[in-house]
């Protein structure tokens, strides 16, 4: 069997259509996808969900509350902390099963420990000279689809990501006519990636998903709530992470301190609310059309709250068990951590 996890970076549930995606809707068709789509953790964002689609392990066993890593007392970007768990890449090279990656993000392979796969691309997690890129320095969708045509896709487990829906959607809002197009144009590179596999279908189970939707961010001015908290003298570290934030007791904070500290927070005007996520952990979220940050917005759409959390998740391929697990996802709301005990499952790793 050869199991495949592909992710869209943030691309919507709700723009799967036949008319407009007719490459995802075929899979969902010929396959399965979740009526709800899937469901993401909290918060909605990119890193701490891509960390969790290889471990299987929920943040608060990891750190990885966002694109941000509470670890050894300070908060440290998820790709240079590495995914915090054994990954399902440790449990197919312990296993001596073939497994590869090309992504879009070529942070992702540090954050799910991919540098390790048997082959990766972009090589050690650097696009190489010539690579086309996005406005935002990631490898275009093209650019992967290339790559994964000159790699050897007999391999037990493969990991493919597009980038461009989630750098699209950050510059021009999840409802522009930009996005649309974009939606239609990731579409066709899917295809493209599902052509490549039709040699081996027969023995293929097709995973795919996305990590988060996106919102749009319109309002003319961003709410800082690690100046306030810094202003207000919290016994806290906060780092903004789109329309989510993480805040942070510091040690030897109290309950009743966290409390009040929450209780604040719910009062800032830009805050829709906030909930203790572990023991020293709240995660917050602006209202809609807002994201946390300083001043102006810098992007037109954004994720991190709770209206993010809906994942594309559709199941497909030509091995039998396949179907059974498209039943299963129809019967059962899978979410970010349905994969990799799935994964592991299927290739009985």
């Amino acid at each position: 069997m050869r199991v495949v996890l592909t992710v869209l970076d943030a691309f919507p549930h709700s723009a799967i259509r036949e008319s407009d995606t007719p490459n995802l809707w075929a899979q969902a068709a010929e396959g399965a996808m979740a009526s709800r789509g899937g469901e993401s953790l909290m918060l909605s964002v990119t890193y701490s969900n891509h960390a969790a689609f290889s471990t299987g392990l929920s943040p608060s066993e990891t750190g990885h509350w966002g694109n941000w890593a509470w670890i050894d007392g300070e908060f440290v970007r998820t790709y240079d902390s590495g995914p915090q768990g054994r990954t399902v890449f440790d449990d197919c090279m312990e296993a001596g099963r073939r497994c590869i990656a090309a992504v879009g993000d070529h942070k992702l392979l540090g954050t799910m420990g991919a540098l390790d796969a048997d082959d990766s691309w972009p090589p050690a997690g650097t696009p190489p000279d010539g690579t086309s890129l996005d406005a935002y320095g990631y490898p275009e969708d093209q650019a992967v689809i290339e790559a994964a045509s000159n790699m050897d896709l007999n391999a037990d487990f493969l990991l493919f990501h597009l980038n461009e829906p989630d750098t699209t959607m950050h510059m021009y809002g999840p409802e522009s006519e930009a996005a649309m197009s974009q939606y239609r144009k990731s579409d066709e590179s899917y295809g493209l990636l599902v052509d490549l596999l039709r040699p081996q279908w027969q023995d293929t189970v097709l995973i795919t998903v996305s990590d988060h939707c996106q919102e749009p961010t319109e309002h003319p001015e961003c709410v800082d709530l690690k100046r306030h908290a810094e202003s207000a003298g919290w016994p806290v570290q906060v780092r903004h992470d789109g329309t989510g934030a993480i805040v942070v007791a510091l040690p030897d904070v109290t309950g009743e301190e966290f409390a009040l500290v929450k209780s604040e927070i719910r009062r800032l005007d830009g805050v829709e609310d906030v909930i203790l996520a572990d023991h020293n952990v709240l995660l917050a979220w602006t209202e809609p059309n807002r994201m946390f940050g300083r001043g102006e917005p810098l992007a037109r759409g954004n994720h991190g709250s709770p209206r993010c959390t809906q994942q594309v998740a559709i199941v497909s391929g030509g091995h039998p068990a396949a179907k059974t697990l498209g039943g299963a996802i129809t019967h059962n709301r899978p979410g970010t951590l349905t994969w990799a005990p799935t994964i592991r499952r299927l290739l009985k790793i």
